[in-house]
Protein backbone atom coordinates (compact mmCIF):
# COMPACT_ATOMS: atom_id res chain seq x y z
CA UNK A 1 0.00 0.00 0.00
CA UNK A 2 1.37 3.49 -0.99
CA UNK A 3 1.58 6.52 1.45
CA UNK A 4 -0.22 9.00 0.45
CA UNK A 5 2.84 11.47 -0.86
CA UNK A 6 4.28 8.40 -3.16
CA UNK A 7 0.54 7.68 -4.68
CA UNK A 8 0.28 12.17 -5.47
CA UNK A 9 4.15 11.64 -6.96
CA UNK A 10 3.29 8.87 -9.00
CA UNK A 11 0.35 9.69 -9.99
CA UNK A 12 2.13 12.87 -11.47
CA UNK A 13 4.10 10.66 -13.20
CA UNK A 14 1.19 8.57 -15.02
CA UNK A 15 -0.31 12.01 -15.90
CA UNK A 16 2.77 13.43 -17.31
CA UNK A 17 3.47 10.47 -20.09
CA UNK A 18 -0.54 10.27 -20.40
CA UNK A 19 -1.66 14.05 -21.65
CA UNK A 20 -4.19 13.02 -23.56
CA UNK A 21 -6.01 12.35 -20.28
CA UNK A 22 -7.39 15.56 -21.02
CA UNK A 23 -9.72 14.83 -23.96
CA UNK A 24 -12.49 13.76 -22.21
CA UNK A 25 -12.81 17.22 -19.96
CA UNK A 26 -12.34 19.01 -23.70
CA UNK A 27 -15.64 17.42 -25.07
CA UNK A 28 -17.15 17.55 -22.02
CA UNK A 29 -17.12 21.27 -22.07
CA UNK A 30 -17.32 21.51 -25.53
CA UNK A 31 -20.37 19.66 -25.54
CA UNK A 32 -21.84 21.26 -22.98
CA UNK A 33 -21.66 24.89 -24.43
CA UNK A 34 -22.97 23.43 -27.54
CA UNK A 35 -26.27 21.95 -25.66
CA UNK A 36 -26.38 25.17 -23.41
CA UNK A 37 -26.40 27.59 -27.18
CA UNK A 38 -29.79 26.35 -28.54
CA UNK A 39 -31.41 25.66 -25.10
CA UNK A 40 -30.65 29.61 -24.06
CA UNK A 41 -31.68 30.48 -27.48
CA UNK A 42 -35.20 28.57 -27.00
CA UNK A 43 -35.43 30.53 -23.65
CA UNK A 44 -35.18 33.97 -25.66
CA UNK A 45 -37.55 33.21 -27.70
CA UNK A 46 -40.03 32.50 -25.02
CA UNK A 47 -39.47 35.19 -22.53
CA UNK A 48 -38.87 38.07 -25.35
CA UNK A 49 -41.54 38.42 -27.88
CA UNK A 50 -40.13 38.24 -31.98
CA UNK A 51 -40.54 41.28 -32.90
CA UNK A 52 -38.67 43.18 -30.36
CA UNK A 53 -35.91 40.67 -31.30
CA UNK A 54 -35.87 41.66 -34.28
CA UNK A 55 -35.91 45.00 -34.21
CA UNK A 56 -33.24 45.54 -31.39
CA UNK A 57 -29.65 45.04 -32.86
CA UNK A 58 -27.36 44.39 -29.78
CA UNK A 59 -24.02 46.90 -31.07
CA UNK A 60 -22.85 47.86 -27.00
CA UNK A 61 -23.59 47.48 -23.83
CA UNK A 62 -26.18 49.78 -23.57
CA UNK A 63 -28.28 48.14 -26.59
CA UNK A 64 -27.55 45.11 -24.42
CA UNK A 65 -28.51 46.42 -20.94
CA UNK A 66 -31.92 47.23 -22.84
CA UNK A 67 -32.02 43.90 -24.39
CA UNK A 68 -31.99 42.38 -20.61
CA UNK A 69 -34.37 45.03 -19.45
CA UNK A 70 -36.95 44.01 -22.48
CA UNK A 71 -36.49 40.53 -20.89
CA UNK A 72 -36.63 41.39 -17.66
CA UNK A 73 -40.49 43.42 -18.30
CA UNK A 74 -41.29 40.37 -20.33
CA UNK A 75 -40.72 37.75 -17.66
CA UNK A 76 -42.99 39.97 -15.34
CA UNK A 77 -46.18 39.19 -17.42
CA UNK A 78 -45.57 35.95 -18.32
CA UNK A 79 -48.30 33.20 -18.82
CA UNK A 80 -48.78 30.09 -17.54
CA UNK A 81 -47.94 28.21 -20.04
CA UNK A 82 -44.18 30.56 -20.86
CA UNK A 83 -44.10 29.62 -17.08
CA UNK A 84 -44.18 26.15 -17.63
CA UNK A 85 -42.13 26.12 -21.49
CA UNK A 86 -39.39 27.75 -19.43
CA UNK A 87 -39.66 25.50 -16.40
CA UNK A 88 -39.31 22.25 -19.05
CA UNK A 89 -36.61 24.08 -20.84
CA UNK A 90 -34.89 24.18 -17.42
CA UNK A 91 -34.92 20.47 -16.76
CA UNK A 92 -33.87 19.43 -20.41
CA UNK A 93 -30.98 21.77 -19.76
CA UNK A 94 -30.07 20.05 -16.38
CA UNK A 95 -30.68 16.67 -17.77
CA UNK A 96 -28.59 17.05 -21.33
CA UNK A 97 -25.62 18.64 -18.79
CA UNK A 98 -26.13 16.08 -16.03
CA UNK A 99 -25.75 13.20 -19.39
CA UNK A 100 -23.07 14.65 -20.86
CA UNK A 101 -20.82 14.92 -17.68
CA UNK A 102 -21.54 11.40 -16.57
CA UNK A 103 -20.53 9.99 -19.85
CA UNK A 104 -17.33 12.30 -19.86
CA UNK A 105 -16.62 11.66 -16.59
CA UNK A 106 -16.44 7.85 -16.38
CA UNK A 107 -14.51 8.14 -19.51
CA UNK A 108 -11.90 10.05 -17.97
CA UNK A 109 -12.12 7.22 -15.34
CA UNK A 110 -11.93 4.68 -17.83
CA UNK A 111 -8.94 6.28 -19.15
CA UNK A 112 -7.11 6.72 -15.78
CA UNK A 113 -7.61 3.34 -15.14
CA UNK A 114 -6.06 2.12 -18.27
CA UNK A 115 -3.18 4.59 -17.65
CA UNK A 116 -2.85 3.00 -14.40
CA UNK A 117 -3.00 -0.52 -15.78
CA UNK A 118 -1.00 -0.43 -18.67
CA UNK A 119 1.05 3.40 -18.57
CA UNK A 120 -0.37 4.27 -21.32
CA UNK A 121 -3.81 5.28 -22.87
CA UNK A 122 -6.48 5.94 -25.27
CA UNK A 123 -9.42 7.28 -26.32
CA UNK A 124 -10.80 3.96 -27.16
CA UNK A 125 -10.74 3.74 -23.23
CA UNK A 126 -12.92 7.29 -22.96
CA UNK A 127 -15.52 5.76 -25.65
CA UNK A 128 -15.77 1.83 -23.82
CA UNK A 129 -16.22 3.37 -20.42
CA UNK A 130 -18.40 6.01 -21.61
CA UNK A 131 -21.00 4.09 -23.13
CA UNK A 132 -20.84 1.22 -20.17
CA UNK A 133 -20.98 3.78 -17.25
CA UNK A 134 -22.69 7.10 -18.10
CA UNK A 135 -26.33 5.89 -17.50
CA UNK A 136 -25.14 4.67 -13.68
CA UNK A 137 -22.91 7.66 -13.79
CA UNK A 138 -26.19 9.77 -14.18
CA UNK A 139 -28.40 8.13 -11.34
CA UNK A 140 -25.66 7.99 -8.88
CA UNK A 141 -25.02 11.90 -9.69
CA UNK A 142 -28.94 12.80 -8.66
CA UNK A 143 -28.49 10.54 -5.73
CA UNK A 144 -25.66 12.25 -4.40
CA UNK A 145 -27.16 15.52 -5.40
CA UNK A 146 -30.33 14.36 -3.57
CA UNK A 147 -28.52 13.19 -0.31
CA UNK A 148 -27.05 16.77 -0.20
CA UNK A 149 -30.42 19.01 -1.00
CA UNK A 150 -31.33 16.92 1.83
CA UNK A 151 -29.23 18.61 4.01
CA UNK A 152 -31.47 21.82 3.90
CA UNK A 153 -33.47 20.15 6.55
CA UNK A 154 -31.20 21.56 8.69
CA UNK A 155 -31.57 25.23 8.16
CA UNK A 156 -35.25 24.67 7.85
CA UNK A 157 -36.46 25.32 11.66
CA UNK A 158 -33.85 28.58 11.21
CA UNK A 159 -36.39 29.23 8.33
CA UNK A 160 -39.50 28.65 9.78
CA UNK A 161 -39.02 30.61 13.08
CA UNK A 162 -38.27 33.83 11.16
CA UNK A 163 -40.79 36.54 11.14
CA UNK A 164 -42.94 37.97 8.48
CA UNK A 165 -42.08 40.98 7.97
CA UNK A 166 -38.15 39.98 8.88
CA UNK A 167 -36.91 41.61 11.91
CA UNK A 168 -33.74 40.47 13.90
CA UNK A 169 -35.07 38.68 16.54
CA UNK A 170 -31.75 36.40 18.35
CA UNK A 171 -33.45 33.43 18.90
CA UNK A 172 -34.24 33.00 15.24
CA UNK A 173 -31.03 34.40 13.83
CA UNK A 174 -29.29 32.20 16.29
CA UNK A 175 -31.14 28.85 14.96
CA UNK A 176 -30.76 29.88 11.73
CA UNK A 177 -26.66 30.45 12.34
CA UNK A 178 -26.53 27.04 13.57
CA UNK A 179 -28.35 25.46 11.01
CA UNK A 180 -26.15 26.94 8.59
CA UNK A 181 -23.10 25.77 10.62
CA UNK A 182 -24.70 22.08 10.68
CA UNK A 183 -25.40 22.21 6.79
CA UNK A 184 -21.99 23.21 6.03
CA UNK A 185 -20.13 20.38 8.43
CA UNK A 186 -22.85 17.82 6.63
CA UNK A 187 -21.66 18.78 3.02
CA UNK A 188 -18.42 18.61 3.94
CA UNK A 189 -18.58 15.27 5.74
CA UNK A 190 -20.81 14.00 2.54
CA UNK A 191 -18.07 15.06 0.11
CA UNK A 192 -15.96 12.73 1.97
CA UNK A 193 -17.83 9.94 2.53
CA UNK A 194 -18.96 10.04 -1.66
CA UNK A 195 -15.67 11.22 -3.28
CA UNK A 196 -14.87 7.70 -4.41
CA UNK A 197 -18.54 6.69 -5.55
CA UNK A 198 -17.58 7.59 -9.58
CA UNK A 199 -14.21 5.63 -9.33
CA UNK A 200 -15.83 2.47 -7.10
CA UNK A 201 -18.77 2.38 -9.71
CA UNK A 202 -16.42 2.37 -13.55
CA UNK A 203 -13.33 0.60 -11.47
CA UNK A 204 -15.41 -2.10 -9.63
CA UNK A 205 -18.22 -2.26 -12.58
CA UNK A 206 -21.05 -1.63 -10.84
CA UNK A 207 -24.39 0.12 -10.24
CA UNK A 208 -25.09 3.60 -8.89
CA UNK A 209 -26.39 2.41 -5.39
CA UNK A 210 -23.87 -0.19 -4.70
CA UNK A 211 -21.09 2.42 -5.80
CA UNK A 212 -22.37 4.77 -3.31
CA UNK A 213 -22.13 1.92 -0.65
CA UNK A 214 -19.11 1.27 -1.93
CA UNK A 215 -17.71 4.71 -1.41
CA UNK A 216 -18.70 5.31 1.80
CA UNK A 217 -17.10 1.45 2.57
CA UNK A 218 -14.03 3.21 1.42
CA UNK A 219 -14.05 6.66 3.17
CA UNK A 220 -14.65 4.11 6.23
CA UNK A 221 -11.52 2.77 6.32
CA UNK A 222 -9.10 5.26 4.31
CA UNK A 223 -10.23 8.28 6.37
CA UNK A 224 -6.45 10.26 6.35
CA UNK A 225 -6.17 9.49 2.82
CA UNK A 226 -9.27 10.36 1.48
CA UNK A 227 -8.87 13.78 3.30
CA UNK A 228 -5.40 14.55 2.42
CA UNK A 229 -6.48 14.02 -0.96
CA UNK A 230 -9.66 15.93 -1.03
CA UNK A 231 -7.76 18.82 0.38
CA UNK A 232 -5.10 18.62 -2.17
CA UNK A 233 -7.53 18.76 -4.61
CA UNK A 234 -9.36 21.87 -3.31
CA UNK A 235 -6.46 23.59 -2.21
CA UNK A 236 -5.09 23.76 -6.07
CA UNK A 237 -8.61 24.50 -7.26
CA UNK A 238 -9.10 27.13 -5.16
CA UNK A 239 -5.86 28.32 -5.51
CA UNK A 240 -6.12 28.94 -9.41
CA UNK A 241 -10.02 30.44 -8.67
CA UNK A 242 -8.25 32.97 -6.19
CA UNK A 243 -5.04 33.81 -9.01
CA UNK A 244 -7.88 34.56 -11.38
CA UNK A 245 -9.89 36.18 -8.99
CA UNK A 246 -7.14 38.85 -7.67
CA UNK A 247 -7.40 40.49 -11.18
CA UNK A 248 -11.03 41.33 -11.43
CA UNK A 249 -11.11 44.05 -9.80
CA UNK A 250 -8.08 45.43 -12.24
CA UNK A 251 -8.36 46.27 -16.11
CA UNK A 252 -10.52 43.57 -17.94
CA UNK A 253 -8.32 43.72 -20.59
CA UNK A 254 -5.60 41.71 -17.92
CA UNK A 255 -8.67 40.04 -16.38
CA UNK A 256 -10.22 37.93 -19.36
CA UNK A 257 -6.66 36.45 -20.63
CA UNK A 258 -6.18 35.14 -17.28
CA UNK A 259 -9.52 34.12 -16.45
CA UNK A 260 -9.27 32.22 -19.64
CA UNK A 261 -5.84 30.87 -19.14
CA UNK A 262 -7.16 29.72 -15.33
CA UNK A 263 -9.49 27.63 -16.55
CA UNK A 264 -7.11 25.72 -19.15
CA UNK A 265 -5.34 25.16 -16.47
CA UNK A 266 -8.20 23.30 -14.99
CA UNK A 267 -9.18 21.64 -17.88
CA UNK A 268 -6.25 20.57 -18.98
CA UNK A 269 -4.10 19.86 -16.46
CA UNK A 270 -5.78 19.93 -12.73
CA UNK A 271 -9.00 17.99 -13.98
CA UNK A 272 -6.83 15.06 -15.65
CA UNK A 273 -4.59 15.22 -12.45
CA UNK A 274 -6.84 14.37 -9.80
CA UNK A 275 -8.74 12.00 -11.81
CA UNK A 276 -5.70 10.17 -11.95
CA UNK A 277 -4.88 10.34 -8.35
CA UNK A 278 -8.46 9.39 -6.84
CA UNK A 279 -8.43 6.66 -9.71
CA UNK A 280 -4.97 5.05 -8.55
CA UNK A 281 -6.24 5.64 -4.45
CA UNK A 282 -8.96 3.62 -5.12
CA UNK A 283 -7.24 0.77 -6.74
CA UNK A 284 -4.47 0.67 -4.47
CA UNK A 285 -6.25 1.07 -1.62
CA UNK A 286 -8.77 -2.18 -3.23
CA UNK A 287 -5.32 -4.06 -4.08
CA UNK A 288 -5.85 -3.63 -7.69
CA UNK A 289 -2.82 -1.80 -9.01
CA UNK A 290 -1.45 -4.26 -11.19
CA UNK A 291 2.74 -2.43 -12.39
CA UNK A 292 4.25 -1.20 -9.48
CA UNK A 293 5.89 1.49 -11.30
CA UNK A 294 8.99 3.79 -10.33
CA UNK A 295 8.28 7.12 -8.28
CA UNK A 296 8.69 9.84 -11.14
CA UNK A 297 10.34 13.29 -10.47
CA UNK A 298 8.47 16.19 -9.73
Amino acid sequence: MEEIGELIGKGFGIWKRNLSLCIPFLLSFALSVLVIIPVLGAFVLVTVPLASLNSTTVESVEEMQELFSQMEDSTSGLSLQQVVQIMLLFVILIVLLSLVSAFFTAGAIGMARQALDKKKTDTRAMWSAGREHFLNMFIATILMNLMIVAGLIFIAPGIATLPSPLQAEPQAVSLLVLGVLMLILYVFALSLALAAAPYALVVDKIGALAAIKASISFFRYNKFDVLVLWLVVVALSLGLQMIGGSFSAGESATYQPLSVATGLINILVLSPLSTVWWTRLYMDRKGLLLIDDVREPW
